[in-house]
């Protein structure tokens, strides 16, 4: 029956977890390849239905059949064919099978969490010497207030920020240039790396005065909040902070503290809706696949690749001189998107190298 139902889901809650089961299935079909298939995808449905408990998610049935079911080889990891038999209908074929659980299971929890709590984005915070204006204004103390207290802020809104030591190792990489493109460039790359979706980048001017009593600074901070997985500015933000003190030190303490905490609250409602948008929606990432040029098999390659539940829309746009080039609506991270790349071109039979990856593009090579 093809109709719509409801399957009711819980996920197993133990101590330890094993990553692969060994399952025995038997399928039938016309033929001994699709006897095979029909037998894999009775074997993943054995290792789904290892979540169906009383305390439940509910999921349509055709999402699941759609997205994880239909896709079965790819949960597969080995097989044995432990007898094979030619029937009135076909074939019937029995294999032992090693089903990855693990995938599964992060499969079936992109289907069932993914709208209901998208929780907080990751952010690097890095400085950039651009716009730098007194000599004082480079003093490495006084660029870490700044920081401080843009963290500090953005901790206190329940946001993940990478390490501090990251951050400064970046920051180093873009003291090498003065690109504004090289800089968003690196800014989203590195940011990729420590598996961060924005980087807040920042820069910081001003002007000291010095009068009969107090010493007074006038500070400028300027941010750009980069879509690392896209490299591509989503605001850009500046405010000024005016402080005092008794001495040079006193004044640029606090106003590079209260100045870092006053630049986060204009970025935090732009971050969260452009974060929840990207989760319910997905991201345009853009993938190109070199040494394929048989039109059959790269819509093969596409059918395959929308499948998985992650991927919202793929397409091909251009294709030519052995190279095609895709764009895909992705709900997930980098890293879940290239492991769905290689597990497509795993069904075809392909091997797949990634060569290159700048922002929300990624080149791979077929081996």
């Amino acid at each position: 029956m093809k109709n719509v139902f409801l399957i009711m889901f819980a996920f197993l809650v133990m101590g330890t977890s094993v990553a692969f089961a060994n399952v025995e299935a038997t399928g039938e079909g016309p033929n001994k390849d699709q006897a095979l298939i029909s037998a894999m995808r009775r074997a993943v449905e054995q290792g789904v239905g290892t979540y169906i408990k009383s305390s439940t998610t509910v999921i349509d049935a055709q999402l699941v059949d759609d997205k994880i079911l239909s896709h079965s080889k790819g949960y597969v990891t080995s097989y044995t064919v432990i007898k094979e038999a030619k029937t009135d209908d076909g074939y019937t074929v029995t294999i032992s099978a090693k089903v990855d659980d693990k995938l599964i299971k992060d499969d079936v929890n992109a289907l069932t969490i993914l709208r209901k709590s998208v929780g907080n984005p990751r952010i690097l915070v890095a400085f950039s010497k651009k716009g730098e204006g007194a000599q004082a204004f480079k003093n490495k103390d006084f660029v870490e207030e700044i920081y401080n207290g843009i963290v500090e802020t953005l901790t206190d809104k329940q946001f993940r920020v990478v390490d501090k030591a990251s951050s400064e190792k970046f920051a180093q990489q873009v003291a090498a240039t003065h690109e504004i493109d090289v800089d968003l460039n690196q800014a989203a790359a590195f940011g990729l790396k420590y598996n961060a979706e924005y980087t807040l980048l920042y820069s910081v001017s001003g002007e000291v005065k010095e009068g009969a009593v107090n010493i007074g600074v006038k500070l400028r901070i300027k941010t750009q909040l980069i879509d690392n997985t896209r490299s591509q500015v989503v605001t850009s933000k500046m405010v000024e902070q005016v402080s005092s003190g008794q001495s040079m030190e006193n004044a640029m303490e606090k106003a590079a503290r209260d100045g870092g905490k006053k630049i986060v609250n204009p970025m935090i409602e732009v971050i969260q809706k452009n974060w929840m948008d990207m989760q319910q929606n997905g991201s345009l990432y853009t993938v190109v696949i070199d040494g394929v040029e048989d039109a059959e098999e790269i819509g093969k390659f596409t059918s395959m690749f929308e499948k998985f539940p992650l991927v919202n829309d793929a397409k091909e746009i251009e294709s030519g001189g052995g190279k095609t080039t895709f764009e895909a609506t992705y709900k997930g991270k980098r890293d879940q998107l290239d492991r769905d790349v290689i597990r497509a071109a795993k069904e075809l039979g392909w091997t797949l190298k990634k060569v290159r990856a700048e922002g929300a593009r990624s080149t791979w090579k077929k081996q």
